[in-house]
């Protein structure tokens, strides 16, 4: 096992301390050692590296041996949720967590109920096996570079040739970001996905060729409806009176690409937001009616004109 990928050697040195009751190990474990036919000094290195580069690895003090524990991600979160003032923080710093990780949070805080209270989880429902596995087979996926073939439920058609370059939690779901081979990037929501599987005579991408959807998920991503490579279009909406307060300069934005223009004589609000399509928008705009006006395009008006025309008809 000694000319193994570092890759998988760190995985193996993963589940060897995982089975540990105190999830510790030393350089001068024996079952590593032989596994990977590695000296003592060698596994030192290793260790070493292992603990720069994972997070959830640390070295212990106090210890005669260097010692490293594996630290379960809900250790930290609870630590942080205890002794931080800025909840906010605390939830974006969860953003890239466990996907179970609020569950095992609910857990803590009902122990502590007239403090906390988790009315609904901010994280989709990953409890069973089979959305574990997929969670987990993407992961592997986009951590790897790796190309996979993908069927989503209620679609006899499997997506071949995939490229999974990231896992984003976005409108209160995860999505994993693949580009096709189109190459056009799409964004799937991973509860919808019913397999995944290793593409047939494709293995890694190169990281280079991704650089541009790294770089648009990274700086123009709105919501899981924004599409790429797609010329951005500008609305102006006036909020009216009654919610104009949610929308002054200083308040935080409910879109990336909300822009406060200017407050009228009457109150109201005048704001823009830059969409790739109508439905980038248009649900946001939707739930504050009727209180949200669009002013302009006409061609975006027309549109949610036909929407309301559609709700009023199924209700008269």
């Amino acid at each position: 096992m000694s000319d193994m990928p570092t890759i998988q050697k760190y995985m193996f040195i993963l589940e060897e301390i995982n089975k540990r009751m105190d999830k510790t190990i030393t350089a001068y474990d024996e079952i590593l050692i032989d596994k990977l036919q590695l000296s003592i000094k060698q596994l030192g290195r290793l260790l070493d590296r292992l603990e720069s580069e994972f997070d959830n690895i640390i070295l212990l003090e106090n210890t005669k041996k260097k010692t490293y524990k594996l630290i379960k991600p809900i250790d930290l979160f609870v630590e942080a949720f205890e002794n931080s003032n800025d909840i906010g923080w605390f939830f974006n710093m969860a953003h890239d967590a466990d996907p179970e990780i609020f569950k095992e949070l609910e857990q803590f805080t009902n122990t502590q109920k007239h403090i906390y209270k988790f009315k609904n989880s901010p994280f989709e429902d990953v409890s069973s096996l089979e959305s574990k596995l997929t969670f987990k087979r993407l992961k592997t996926a986009v951590e790897l570079h790796e190309y996979r073939d993908i069927k989503f439920y209620h679609n006899d058609k499997i997506y071949k040739n995939l490229k999974c370059i990231k896992l984003i939690f976005i409108d209160n779901n995860w999505y994993i970001a693949y580009i096709n081979e189109e190459e056009i990037l799409k964004f799937g929501r991973v509860s919808f996905i019913e397999e995944v599987t290793y593409s047939k005579g494709k293995n890694s991408y190169q990281v280079n060729s991704i650089k541009k959807q790294e770089k648009f998920i990274e700086h123009d991503l709105q919501n899981s409806m924004t599409l790429f490579d797609k010329p951005l279009q500008t609305a102006m909406i006036k909020a009216h009176k009654p919610i104009a307060k949610y929308f002054e300069k200083d308040m935080k934005k409910f879109l990336s690409s909300q822009k406060f223009i200017e407050k009228q004589s009457d109150g109201s609000i005048i704001f823009s937001l830059k969409y790739t399509q109508d439905l980038e928008i248009l649900p946001f705009i939707q739930r504050w009616l009727p209180d949200l006006e669009i002013l302009k395009p006409q061609s975006l008006k027309k549109s949610y004109q036909k929407k309301l025309q559609k709700a009023i008809s199924i209700y008269s």
